[in-house]
């Protein structure tokens, strides 16, 4: 097969948005589970590597006990994660089991910050099959789309308040994060019709967790 015939879909799902799916009681639990390699797609249940974070021992032994979740070897344990290898009967991972042309690639998340961001490759024809599959479990207000390129829109970019979205949304597009800069803080306070004030508070919280959201996961 051609390597253009192969593409990617990418689902985003904010945490509230999640709280209608199957694996709501996951987000709720952990703060993450990181999908980040397929051990076998032979048999009737797919079986794959995780990456789990949370806040205590507690936490993990609730995660334990999800029916649709079962860890079959705990590969390193130490205080808050857990590398572990596990069996997952959950609808959406059964759905991609089940289509044989796609496969779940990173990045793939489940957080308890920023909900759920599914990363899904394989050919046109599986992709649209999964797509459909997937629509019937998901909020019709979820945008799904089937691109070429795989984007570098991780879930480690979070949710953010409306207003500081637009800001900094803005702020790329003028070019204030280019090198050099094409714009100033000014520029986008008079563009927006705030103080130059407010337009420095949004940019610098909005930064701040942006990247907190990307070192936290990045551990």
């Amino acid at each position: 097969m051609a390597s253009h015939d192969l593409r990617f879909l990418q689902i985003q799902v904010s945490k509230e948005q999640g709280q209608v799916l199957p694996g709501a009681e996951i987000m709720n639990t952990l703060t993450s589970l990181e999908y980040l390699a397929s051990v076998s797609a032979l048999g009737e249940v797919p079986e794959y590597i995780l990456a789990l974070r949370y806040e205590n021992q507690e936490s993990f032994a609730r995660f334990k006990q999800i029916d649709s979740i079962e860890i079959t070897n705990v590969i390193e344990e130490k205080e808050g994660f857990s590398l572990v290898r596990a069996k997952s009967s959950g609808p959406i991972p059964m759905l991609i089991h089940n289509i044989d042309s796609v496969w779940l690639q990173t990045p793939s998340v489940v957080s308890n910050n920023n909900g759920l961001f599914l990363t899904v490759h394989g050919t046109t024809k599986g992709l649209k099959e999964f797509r459909d599959g997937i629509a019937e479990l998901l909020p019709p207000s979820i945008k799904i789309r089937i691109s070429k390129d795989l984007k570098a829109d991780w879930i480690a970019a979070p949710q953010l308040p409306t207003r500081r979205k637009e800001v900094i949304e803005l702020a790329v597009k003028l070019g204030y994060y280019s090198t050099p800069r094409k714009c100033t803080q000014r520029a986008l306070a008079e563009n927006l019709g705030v103080r130059q004030g407010t337009v420095a508070e949004h940019l610098q919280s909005a930064e701040s967790t942006i990247i907190q959201s990307w070192a936290d996961q990045a551990q």
